[in-house]
């Protein structure tokens, strides 16, 4: 997702996607109105986080069981990016977590970059903890978000960048090291291949990683194929040993599984694929938008069925929990916060 000043409208742009796919439309019978979710979220084992999660062929394990996810993304939940009226205290995000499944399937993707408020990532984590609630961190914005740099060929040809970055991860593996609750890393939120630097650095950066917390999962944290360099640089970049899942993002709002569904689990190098993105604009009443919470929810529950069940795909986390002004009213992606219909889904989905 293009983040700039805390924006949640995204131009969604894909050359040459023009292969449709048609999974079929799913009903379900979901809670509108009100202020919050309202369906009973599945029993768990009581474990929570507590319980490591793995990874076996193109399977994500928790305890030794396949294992998949659904949950949310927030880069406004530390304070250090978005607007005024979004950014989170650490009491919010107590609050959003306390009302997530509890089930040991829940995943909630935050952004956490260099120089950014390391105390509230501990709360983050305690908070995710207490919940059951599994984390994933990226470590940086590969597209200039949040004021980060862009990483392109010349960003990868400056050492001191290379060492800024390498002092980030460093420093945020070894304080988390053996933390179950973090799930997984990502390096970068959406890389180029930048003429295959890219898979450098991750065999670099992995290598390192290894040295630090050898049991620690890292995602690429990649968009889809199409942006990914050339044909075959997508598969190249998951053969990386520093890499242990394959990642897509997908603003395809009328498709079920996302037309780069495909050709991302074809190239994932026998690696799980988890949609670390993915998003549809909604407003409460529907209006100025192609639909209301209600039809969102639906949408939803369809696409968490391709994530949670077709062979390869390990889950999916929804942009974007970001609470704002006059959320319900506008169409966006991010007013998520407002949404009982698909915190309902979120909570409650089985496959």
């Amino acid at each position: 997702m293009v983040v700039s000043a805390g924006r949640r409208r995204r131009l969604v742009i894909g050359a040459g996607l023009a292969l449709l796919i048609v999974v079929g439309a799913v009903a379900a019978i979901v809670a509108v109105g009100g202020t919050g979710p309202t369906g009973a979220p599945p029993v768990g084992d009581g474990r929570g986080s507590d319980v490591p999660i793995t990874v076996e062929g193109d399977r994500i394990l928790r305890d030794g069981q396949p294992w998949w996810l659904l949950g949310y993304n927030s880069f406004v939940w530390s304070g250090d990016c978005g607007n005024d009226d979004e950014q989170m205290s650490a009491e919010d995000v107590d609050a959003w977590f306390s009302s997530l499944r509890r089930d040991g399937h829940a995943g909630v993707r935050l952004f956490f970059f260099e120089n950014w408020d390391i105390a509230r990532l501990d709360a983050a984590v305690e908070s995710a903890k207490r919940y059951g609630i599994y984390l994933t961190i990226t470590l940086d914005d590969a597209i200039g978000g949040c004021g980060e740099t862009e990483k392109n060929s010349a960003w990868f040809a400056d050492q001191g960048e290379r060492d800024a970055f390498r002092a980030h991860m460093t420093s945020v593996l070894e304080r988390y090291r053996g933390e179950t609750t973090i799930a997984w890393f990502e390096y970068f939120n959406e890389p180029d291949f930048a003429e295959g630097r890219l898979r450098g650095f991750y065999d670099e950066m992995g290598a390192v990683a290894d040295g630090i917390d050898p049991d620690r999962l890292f995602a690429t944290g990649t968009l889809a194929p199409y942006a990914v360099g050339e044909d075959g640089d997508f598969a190249t970049l998951n053969e990386s040993p520093g890499v242990d899942i394959a990642s897509l993002h997908e603003y395809d709002e009328n498709e079920v599984e996302s037309n780069q569904g495909p050709g991302t689990r074809a190239d994932a190098a026998g690696k799980p694929v988890i949609v670390g993105e993915f998003g549809l604009y909604a407003s409460e009443s529907g209006a100025g938008c192609d639909r209301d919470f209600a039809a969102r929810a639906e949408q939803v529950l369809a696409k968490a069925r391709v994530y949670t069940t077709v062979a390869g795909y390990a889950g999916a986390m929804m942009w974007a929990w970001q609470p704002g002004t006059n959320n319900a009213s506008e169409c966006e992606y991010g007013n998520l916060d407002v949404d009982p219909a698909v915190q309902d889904v979120l909570r409650t989905f089985t496959p």
